[in-house]
Parts: C-alpha cells; structure tokens; sequence
C-alpha cells in the first residue's frame, strides 16, 4: 500500500468516527498551542541570558581597562600580594605595609586573568574598592580578615545582586541583604569581591550554565573542576583567590577541591549559618545543604571557620548552634587514632585516588599517630549497594518534580541534559531495554533511586527511620573501631571532562554519605597522578559495569592531575576535622617520598 493510499485510508477512518477526530484535533490544538507557548518562553530566556553574560562581560572589561598598567613596580608588587599566605598579608595590611585597595586590586587582577582562562567568575562585585578604601580610611583594623577580599559562589546571596543559579528565569531576582556568612566575614574586615560560575539547578559535578557558559579545570581545559562550587574550585586553584564560600549537599565543596587541588570542609549541618541561599529544592530535609569555607591551605581554612563561628553569626541567625571555634581542639598535640579505607563497598576508586590514602596513613604513622583500618558498615542486611544508594532515594524522593519544575520552558544546559538522560529522566532506550539486559544491580538501584521517588507518606518516614538507624549503626561501628578521626578517598576518580561528570553522578554516594549522616568532612590535596597510576588503571582496574568502564575512561591521560583524601570526624567536631586535615598537609610535606 502506498503512502497516499494510506493517509486516505486514515481520512476515511476519521470520516467515519467524528468523535474520534475531533479529539485527535483537539489533541493536536492543545499540543501545538502548549509547544508554540514553551518555544516563546525559550526564545524569550534565550534573550534574557545573552544580555545577563553581556552585562557580566561589560563589568568585567570594565575593571580590566581600570586595573590595567604597565608599570613594573604595580605589577611586582600584585605578585608579591598574591604569593603571600593569608597571615602575612593581613598583618601587612594592619602595619601600613599594604593598603586593603593594593590587595583587592592584586586580586582582582589575577581573577580576571583567571577567569580568561577557565570562566571561573560571573561577574565582579563592584562596590568592593569603595569598601577597600573605607577600610584603609578606619583607625581601627582588628578584624580577623582585616582587608582580605574572598570570592563567593552565585547561589550565596549578595546584596543588590541577583542569584540564578544558571537558570535564565530567575535573573534580575535581585538579593535584598548579604548572606549571614558574608555578613559575618564583611564585620570582620574581608570584602567580596567575585562571584564564581556554578551548574544549573547546582544538581551536578559539572559546572556549566546556559548563562555565564562552561567553566573547565585549572590543570586541564578538557576537564572539569567539579561541581557545584566549580567556579570557586577553579579560581582559588589558580590563586585568584584565597577563601570562597560554595555549598555542599553531595560533595559540592569537596569534590572541586579534589578535582582543583585545594582544601574545602563541609561542616555538620547547622554549624554554618545558610540565610541567605535560597535552595532549589524547597523543603527537601532528607539530605541537608550546607555553606562551607574552600581555600588554597588548612591554615586559611581554619582562620576563616574561626572568623565565622562568630557571635555575629548566632545573632543574625538563630537556628545556628551558638558554638564558637574551639581552639584548644585544634591546637592539641595529642597523638590521634586514625580509621581508614581505601574503598566503602559502593565504588572502587580508580588507582590513584587510592594510592592517595596509602600515603596519607603512611605519613601519619610515620608522625606518631596510630592508623587503623575501618570498614564502613553495611547499610542494611541483604542490600547490595544501599548505604549510597540511600543518599538517591532522599534526594530524589519527589521523582524530581521540584527540580524539574525550575527548568520549565528553559534552554538546559548540555551537559545537565546528559545528567538527566542517564539519571533522572532516562531515555527511553535506557528505561525499556538497558535494566532487563545490560545493567548491574549497582546500576539500576541508582537508577530507580534516583528517578522513582517515593510515593507514600509512610515510605517516607520509613527511609527517614532507615537514615537514622545507619547514622546509629554508623556511630557504632566508630566507638567500636576506638578512633577519633577517618581517613578517605576524596572522590572515586579524577578531574573527568564535564561530559563524562554529568554521566557519573552516582559517584555522589562516595561523598554524599557524609552528608546523609550529618558528618563533618573535608579535602585536602596530598599528591598528583603518576605515570604508574596511569598504568594501574590501564592494566589493573576492574570492570564490573558500565559504571566502572565509564569511570576508567574519564580517567585516562590524567597524569600530573591533582589528588585528594576525604577527612572525617563525628558531628559537631570540625575543629577535629580541621586538625587531621593540617596534620596530613604537615606530614605529607615532610615524608620523602
């Protein structure tokens, strides 16, 4: 039968059956009304995002064309400013040896040379210099910060400026006051001065937004430097700046810091103030997001945590515990018991990222510290892969319906588009055909965790239920192991390409179990890939699934990248944290390795 012959087969059918034809119009109206509808709205944040980067550009020319000169004394004295650590630059500044303009000026230069290469930053905050020169102008300079300007994440509201998140609907959504973290850390003397790039939605360990565009990785321009905080992650590795503030729900501070070689410390949920970061998931308790401090060293890490626990800070928000650094913690030179694990039963890290916990207990033993091994507990009995997994099912325990909501006639971001394709919302190929045939029970956990939700109220405080007895069990299995800090990977791979990111997300339950627990934890760079990882991986890494060859491949030719381990302690103990962490920079400079 001919194509003709059957479009008139077809028109004689409906000539037969009205009903039926004018519901198949009907039908056909309604869809063609609502596509012309979304491709409007496209259109129309398409144009919105062309004229908030152009906007962005013209401030950042702006204060090039300002900073620019060729006198050699200026730019000696920038480079000087910038390889300082962060004590001696406040003490220079509070002595009359540098002004609070000269630093800001230093910084702002190098973030702007920074962001030329990795599109680090959205914009710079402009009113910074005028708040440089009212600090150069005070008798009083004793704040902790005195004139250091620090860099924050998009999502960290600032006031007179909007927060997008990458989502082209939301901008000109202008903040009326500063986060209480920036408010906090502006008492004390420290001036915004950037604002640095994130993913859309921030739901991912990419960093890329049909806004402000793709951010790559300090070391490798084909890489990423993680996400959510990767434009944070990507200017402080380049020195651009010395502190930020980025948020952490999965691994969103740690695994930049990993992938970009610096520190960052996600802290117990509540120990931070987060006013003034409005979430993309409104009223999603599971898995708590919370603000934390990234830098190039512990040292400006913990002088930063110490100017934020801050009366201040308890006083602009209530809900925070009022519990101040505690320094005595930090500063005791007690031998520690240290746990540790090379892998958690979830994910096998690649070789390198392994080799770095070898390291780590061998530098710490060799400091005087006794080093234990410890097995993560199993989530419950009889469930492979669920203690994970389990962070999935509370993310995602709406199907998503909140997270998608904000992407609503928008143009997605590529990337986000490969993420949601193989999480979130699988093609049709992935939903019909790959879990009867190709996928390993790891696989289709994450996938159903991560698509399916959970539909009852009872399901849902039977998860809750199931997060507090591993929390528990968890603390448990710590008292029996007799340690006092824990040594991990800090990420299951490298810096991968955004691509192979977004295809990897259910790595997030190597990171993300600290957050369902609610533990302190943080980052810190103890080495690089060699040339005998690379070969490991070739040669030693095993395959079990999709996930594991995709793993691999997003780890080739990764040599000279940068490596981290994770560092743990109990809740509410993130001065312990901090410690491991300064101990492992200590001692992984002096081991001759």
């Amino acid at each position: 039968m001919s194509v003709m012959e059957c479009i008139a087969e077809l028109f004689g059918l409906l000539a037969k059956h009205k009903l039926l034809a004018l519901l198949m119009v009907l039908a056909g109206g309604t869809y063609f009304t609502e596509w012309t509808r979304n491709k409007k709205k496209r259109l129309k944040y398409r144009h919105d995002a062309l004229n908030r980067r152009q906007r962005a550009a013209g401030m950042k020319i702006a204060l090039a064309e300002q900073l620019h000169t060729d006198d050699s004394e200026i730019l000696s004295l920038r480079q000087k400013i910038i390889n300082l650590p962060i004590m001696e630059l406040i003490q220079g500044i509070k002595s009359g040896q540098y002004t609070a303009v000269q630093v800001l000026h230093a910084y702002q230069a190098r973030a702007l040379e920074c962001t030329r290469q990795t599109n680090c930053v959205t914009e710079p905050v402009m009113e910074a210099e005028e708040w440089a020169k009212e600090l150069d102008s005070r008798d009083d300079k004793s704040g902790l910060l005195f004139g250091i300007p620090f860099s924050v994440k998009e999502s960290l509201g600032v006031e007179g400026y909007d927060c997008n998140y990458g989502i082209s609907k939301y901008i000109d959504e202008i903040a009326k006051s500063d986060h209480v973290l920036i408010q906090v850390l502006k008492s004390q003397g420290a001036i915004p001065f950037m604002r640095t790039n994130l993913p859309q939605t921030m739901f991912s360990f990419t960093c890329s937004n049909p806004i402000f565009g793709e951010t790559v990785n300090p070391y490798d321009c084909e890489r990423s430097p993680g996400g959510s905080s990767g434009g944070e992650g990507a200017l402080i590795g380049l020195n651009g700046s010395l502190f930020g503030i980025g948020s952490d729900i999965a691994g969103s501070v740690r695994v930049p810091a990993h992938y970009c070689g610096i520190c960052a410390l996600k802290p117990t949920h509540r120990r931070l103030s987060g006013k003034g970061e409005p979430t993309v998931v409104k009223g999603q308790k599971g898995i708590p997001g919370v603000n934390g401090p990234m830098a190039r060293d512990v040292d400006t890490l913990v002088l930063v945590t110490k100017t934020m626990l801050q009366p201040k800070m308890f006083e602009l928000d209530c809900s925070i515990a009022p519990v101040p650094f505690n320094d005595k913690v930090y500063q005791d030179k007690t031998p520690l018991t240290v746990g540790y694990y090379e892998e958690d039963g979830y994910f096998t890290p690649v070789p390198s990222c392994r080799r770095a916990v070898t390291m780590t207990v061998e530098a710490l033993e060799k400091a005087g510290h006794k080093v234990v091994p410890f097995k993560i507990p199993s989530f419950k009995d009889g469930v492979e892969y669920a203690a994970g997994q389990h962070l999935f099912r509370l993310m995602h325990a709406d199907a998503n319906r909140r997270w998608f909501s904000h992407l609503d006639g928008e143009e997605t971001d590529r990337f986000l588009s490969t993420q949601i394709a193989h999480s979130a919302r699988p093609s049709l190929i992935h939903h019909l055909l790959y879990p009867h045939l190709f996928m390993s029970p790891r696989e289709k956990t994450y996938l159903h965790n991560s698509k399916y939700g959970i539909t009852t109220t009872d399901e849902l405080y039977d998860n809750y239920a199931l997060k507090d007895d591993y929390i528990a069990k968890f603390v448990a299995a710590w008292k029996d192991a007799g340690i006092d800090v824990l040594v991990a990977p800090a990420f299951g791979i490298t810096a991968p390409s955004n691509d192979y990111g977004a295809k990897l997300m259910f790595l997030g339950g190597t990171t993300g179990l600290y957050n369902m627990i609610d533990f302190p934890a943080g980052v810190v760079k103890v080495t690089n890939v060699t040339v005998e990882d690379e070969e490991k991986l070739t040669h030693d890494f095993k395959i079990r699934d999709n996930y594991d060859r995709m793993a691999k491949e997003a780890c080739k030719d990764s040599i000279g990248l940068p490596v981290g381990v994770q560092c743990v302690a109990l809740p509410w103990r993130e001065e312990l944290c901090l410690r491991l962490m300064k101990e492992i920079e200590t001692a992984i400079k002096e081991f001759p390795w």
